[in-house]
């Protein structure tokens, strides 16, 4: 038999007693459904080319937990950054859409990672369900590695997290509609991506391309796929030609497409008008004369990549 304290507070919940058992249970619900990321620290070997007294980080992504033990990378690009946190704000220091990145001849000091979309193999940015977000320091002569899981099963806690959850919200939503409880205000239900910054030159910064989706010799199943090409500086309003980049397929000939410029994640988007044709090889350049810097400058020289549709 519960006792009538218990009892009578069943039939007439309070909103103290609702919103203290939503607390109580919630890091049940959220315990292995979000992202993990393992910091470790190794003595930098010495190679004669290092500078006292700085550190590096190297960045591993991997989408589960079982990939991170077989030490297998996310097989798709991965947008992340690195900042560092001072006094009077954060500064970009990294930037990259590679599964394994690393910075070198970083000043001690705390620093924090950011990981919040990847690029899925269509060439499309999609959000990641948990964004990472974690803090971490730098350590002079020191390598700081962090292992980044994207994906991390619900234990069985979880599980019964989650079902407690959802059954104490549907008690107190039934309490509210009873007018016993007034409803739970919607303050309470809160919700929770370059490459290295580029060097400033005279005159302002240069458009440059440091990575490329797909990769130089990759495979690619899908018959269409937008190409993204990861810049290392902002660009201006109008900061590229709609001719600035070039698709060509063996087969096919040149492709007709749509660039775009997405500013959040510093992406240069070729999206083609048509599929591809099975079997060709596809090369994509972009002219980086045809780029502009939002401070003017224009970019050199022209970047490629091609890629093998498969069959």
């Amino acid at each position: 038999m519960l006792p009538a304290a218990l009892q009578s507070a069943m039939k007439r919940p309070s909103r103290p007693l609702v919103l203290a058992v939503l607390a109580a249970i919630s890091p049940l619900a959220l315990d292995g459904c979000t992202s993990t990321v393992g910091v470790a620290r190794t003595a930098l070997e010495p190679s004669g080319a290092e500078r006292p007294g700085l550190g590096t980080i190297e960045v591993l992504i991997f989408q589960t937990d079982e990939d991170r033990h077989a030490n297998r990378l996310a097989g798709t690009p991965v947008l992340s950054e690195i900042h560092r946190v001072e006094s009077g704000g954060d500064t970009l220091v990294g930037r990259s859409m590679s599964a394994g990145w690393f910075l070198s001849d970083l000043p001690e000091g705390e620093y924090r990672v950011s990981v919040a979309r990847q690029i899925t193999p269509e060439g499309d940015v999609a959000p990641l369900r948990e964004p990472v977000r974690k803090s971490f320091d730098v350590v002079p002569s020191r390598k700081t590695t962090l292992r980044i899981v994207l994906t991390k099963p619900p234990s069985d806690w979880a599980v019964l997290g989650v079902f407690l959850a959802a059954t104490a919200l549907s008690f107190a939503l039934s309490a509210a509609t009873d007018g016993r409880v007034p409803p739970i205000p919607p303050e309470i239900l809160v919700g929770a991506v370059v490459l290295v910054a580029a060097a400033a030159r005279p005159g302002g910064p240069v458009p440059t391309a440091a990575d490329v989706f797909p990769a130089p010799g990759s495979v690619v199943a899908a018959r269409k796929v937008t190409v993204n090409f990861l810049v290392g500086v902002p660009l201006a309003a109008d900061g590229f030609d709609p001719d600035a980049i070039l698709a060509l397929g063996t087969l096919s000939g040149e492709l007709p497409g749509a660039v775009a410029w997405q500013a959040e994640d510093q992406l240069l988007r070729f999206t083609p008008a048509r599929d591809f044709t099975p079997g060709e090889t596809v090369t994509v350049t972009l002219d980086l004369e045809k780029v502009r810097a939002a401070a003017g400058r224009s970019g050199e020289g022209k970047v490629s990549t091609w890629f093998r549709v498969a069959k």
